[in-house]
């Protein structure tokens, strides 16, 4: 008997394409609903029903370039664009960039969903848009951007090792009596994290807020620091 019939490979589920550089590692598509349940008198099942359906999607992929604020596209300048129509298509709400070390590609981590009935459309009622441009240098690939200016870092005391850059949105949906009813994005936040060989102090703080470093000191090893902040992006 032959092997299976089995699919070996990434799906693009969010439109990074090769062409721009990025390659799909892999996706997830989970399916939604709730349901409703109705008791007999004696405790036993009367009648369920369900309702509020839909999917889940994760998107994995790493980068082969060296110009990742640019290649994201419309990921940076017009994030929670949805990508394709109708029942294939699919909002961004949630996207973490990492940057595991120094010679390390990029990895970028999508979420997002869509509803069985009235999907979201990124033409009829669109939900709100945020420009995230700016937060990640146009020269970004391979090892650890300058995301935020540390003064370690500046007299050669410190050095970026891995970070990453957490995106995501409050996507509130409505339900009404014939199923999705309408979707709403607000108050995009960005969480940085920044790890150090070495001791990073004080911050510029740009747009970044509630900065805080912390530090650590072994006697079996250098010292490290780690940075974390965030800031929040209007709708465009």
């Amino acid at each position: 008997m032959p092997d299976a019939n089995v699919d070996l490979g990434g799906s693009d589920l969010f439109g990074l394409t090769t062409t721009a550089g990025f390659h799909a590692q892999g996706s997830d598509t989970e399916p939604y609903s709730t349901e409703e349940l109705a008791l007999a008198s004696d405790g036993d099942k009367a009648c369920t029903n369900t309702h509020d359906s839909g999917s889940n999607f994760t998107a994995r992929y790493k980068y082969c370039g060296s110009t990742l604020g640019t290649n994201l596209g419309a990921n940076l300048t017009a994030f929670g664009t949805v990508v394709g129509t109708g029942a294939a298509a699919k909002i961004p709400t949630g996207m973490t960039i990492d940057f595991p070390g120094p010679g390390q590609q990029v990895e970028i981590t999508i979420t997002g969903h869509n509803h069985t009935t009235n999907n979201h459309s990124a033409s009829t009622n669109a939900a709100n848009l945020f420009s995230l441009a700016g937060i990640i240098p146009a020269g970004a690939g391979v090892g650890v951007p300058d995301l935020i200016t540390v003064a370690g870092e500046t007299n050669s005391v410190a050095s970026r090792s891995s970070a990453s850059l957490d995106f995501a949105v409050n996507h509130i949906d409505k339900e009404g009596n014939s199923g999705h009813f309408v979707g709403e994005s607000i108050t995009c936040r960005c969480d940085l994290s920044v790890d150090y060989e070495g001791n990073a102090s004080t911050a510029t703080a740009g747009n970044w807020e509630q900065i805080l470093v912390a530090t650590s000191d072994a006697n079996e090893d250098l010292d490290t620091s780690s940075l974390t902040a965030h800031q929040y992006l209007d709708a465009t």
